[in-house]
């Protein structure tokens, strides 16, 4: 069968990327396989970024040779291109939940990690206010095919209760996946970390002040590590924080291969978060983690989360359990010193994590795609 996978930023390191990366080599396996993205990337990078075997894909087909044009306008424009180049497929994945792609294969399916909802952000002065609304305007002209696709499926149920509120559909959770290791790593160090893109909206001011606050109060013998992944509007960010760190033990590893991320992962004992701190959940839900990837490889390798209490986090941490659940920095501060001074309770909760994180395994998320996709090909049968 042939198979056209779609993920319009494959530019930028991220987990939804990394999921679709391995449901592409996983189809590979029996079907003949293409990707459909934005800009050009070569499969051998992506390869040494995933750590995925595309020797059996086919091709990657980029839609726009220009990296210097702003891919979020591509990303609104393109949707008919996406519709041309699916029709000569047998199936056609969407797996960026872009409803204003027309399905036009044999048979469709989309799988959502995300979702834009017409007003996603609040503004920023009047200029940006002015962008919004003709962003919001043009937006609304634009038809949503979403109920046109065989089969829907998402990452969460954050995700699916969201996407019954915009789109009026019902999707199928098929959780995304994280690397279970087939050793457990014995000697930690005391490293707490936090780890994504280096965008402001993953909040790492809150993690860096929070370490800041403990050290000055004592615990002098633990560092702060963040491992996010840059693009080009990450450089302003990137100061922001370099000057808020100061000459506190913390410091920020950029762009990170699939195998540093892991050894981070596996030498670290806590994991902090708090992405969607003073958000307004019902109006600006993409602000959250629809999912959260991160938390959850962290717990792979033993490494408690401290995240905070809201959407997809709510979903994969067991409060108190494997992890904790915080609502104000005060909390979270707080499961940092109790964490930090009672070994015998994190290492019972590094055990419980590690436990809970076989829940998501690589195997669990092939077998259900395969099933998907299944389910999408009876529907027109």
């Amino acid at each position: 069968m042939k198979i056209l996978l779609y993920d319009w930023c494959l530019h930028i390191i991220g987990g939804g990327q990394k999921v679709n990366c391995r449901i592409a080599e996983h189809l590979s396996k029996k079907h003949n396989v293409d990707i459909l993205t934005l800009f050009p990337i070569a499969k051998k990078e992506l390869e040494k970024i995933y750590s995925i075997d595309f020797s059996r894909i086919g091709r990657i087909i980029p839609m726009y040779k220009n990296k210097k044009i702003n891919p979020s306008l591509l990303f609104l424009i393109c949707f008919k291109k996406v519709s041309k180049i699916a029709k000569k497929y047998d199936l056609f994945i969407n797996a960026d939940a872009h409803e204003t792609v027309k399905p036009t294969a044999k048979h469709n399916l989309m799988y959502c990690h995300f979702f834009k909802p017409l007003k996603y952000r609040p503004t920023h002065g009047f200029l940006d206010y002015i962008k919004m609304k003709a962003l919001y305007l043009f937006r609304i002209t634009l038809k949503n095919y979403s109920k046109r696709y065989d089969t829907i499926y998402c990452n969460s149920e954050f995700t699916k209760e969201w996407l019954k509120k915009l789109w009026k559909v019902d999707a199928q959770v098929i959780n995304p996946f994280v690397e279970i290791p087939k050793k457990e790593k014995k000697n930690k160090k005391n490293l707490i970390i936090s780890t994504g893109r280096l965008n402001p909206d993953k909040n790492y001011e809150f993690v860096i002040d929070c370490f800041k606050k403990i050290y000055d109060e004592g615990i002098k013998n633990y560092k702060c590590i963040i491992g996010a992944a840059t693009n080009k509007e990450s450089m302003h960010y990137y100061q922001e924080l370099k000057k808020r760190i100061g000459n506190y033990p913390i410091e920020i590893k950029t762009d990170l291969t699939n195998k540093e991320l892991n050894r981070l992962y596996e030498k670290s004992k806590l994991f902090l978060m708090a992405k969607g701190m003073n958000v307004d959940e019902n109006k600006y839900p993409t602000l959250l983690e629809n999912f959260g990837m991160a938390p959850v490889e962290a717990m792979a390798n033993g490494c408690i989360p401290i995240v905070i209490n809201k959407a997809g986090y709510k979903e994969t941490i067991e409060h108190e359990k494997n992890g904790f659940l915080f609502n104000s920095k005060e909390e979270a501060i707080q499961k940092l010193k109790l964490l930090i001074k009672n070994e015998k309770l994190r290492k019972k909760m590094s055990k419980n994590a590690r436990e809970r994180a076989k829940k998501f395994s690589l195997k669990r998320m092939q077998i259900e795609i395969n099933k998907a996709i299944e389910e999408t090909i009876q529907k027109q049968s």
